[in-house]
């Protein structure tokens, strides 16, 4: 159970953070989110697509990182086994934060608070990144956690923005991905979505040059291409099986 709380330089003067990687600081996952500026490092080493809320029907952009629930076949011990780590990742335990009175009214905060989970087993007093000097100011680790999550709640608003437009023309389509292991097994995976590749190619007019001025069209691309990375999910499950 997660237990958030405003990060305070008085409250939480000690607390450090661990940033080793490992499953036991909850990275044994096979979806995480990612936003629309992190595209263009994403596609060299993992599958990106459109999941949807079941509950919503809204869409977000993600990262593929496992065939199963609890499985990250880029997670080799406390290595990550890629180029770059999405955001969403290398922000835990911080979130962005509001106040209670602004919480419990739904209201949108335009200066932000960082939040951080007491409960992750990353957040320490005895080792790791400290978050405050001695006299209560910033480290420069949070600093960098800082604009990181600033980056991070500004792209969740332009990839929601991007998301929509590939609605608004009809742009989504579900897929499946059949694959093949190497001991033979087969599987196959529903329940996630594309763009729609021969809709893209037919866009012309205003709707094209609306994609191509505000960078979607790019980054649809950029998405179709990200699936050929699945072949690399199947050689990392094939090597912790043995199989080559």
């Amino acid at each position: 159970m997660a237990n958030p709380v405003i990060l305070s330089s008085v409250t939480h003067r000690n607390l450090r953070v661990i940033t080793d990687r490992g499953a036991e600081y909850g990275e044994n996952i096979h979806l995480v989110p990612v936003i629309g500026e992190e595209l263009q490092r994403l596609v060299v080493d993992y599958p990106v697509c459109l999941m949807k809320d079941d509950e919503t029907g809204q869409f977000s952009l993600c990262a593929l990182l496992g065939f199963d629930r609890g499985e990250n076949l880029y997670l080799q011990g406390n290595r990550w086994r890629a180029s770059y780590i999405p955001i969403h990742v290398r922000r835990q335990p911080f979130l962005i934060g509001r106040p209670a009175e602004q919480a419990s009214r739904g209201e949108q905060s335009p200066d932000a608070m960082i939040g951080i989970d007491l409960d992750s087993k990353r957040v320490q007093e005895s080792e790791g990144e400290a978050l405050f000097a001695a006299d209560g100011t910033r480290t420069d680790y949070l600093n960098e956690i800082d604009a990181l999550l600033t980056r991070l709640m500004n792209g969740i608003r332009t990839t929601q923005a991007f998301i929509d437009t590939l609605s608004e023309h009809g742009l989504i389509e579900p897929t499946q991905l059949n694959v093949t292991f190497g001991n033979g097994d087969k599987k196959t995976f529903t329940g996630i979505y594309t763009v729609h590749d021969g809709k893209l190619g037919e866009l012309a007019g205003n709707a094209l040059e609306d994609l191509h001025r505000k960078g979607y069209l790019q980054a649809s691309y950029l998405i179709l291409a990200s699936m050929g990375q699945v072949r690399k999910l199947i050689d990392h499950r094939d090597a912790l099986q043995g199989k080559n």
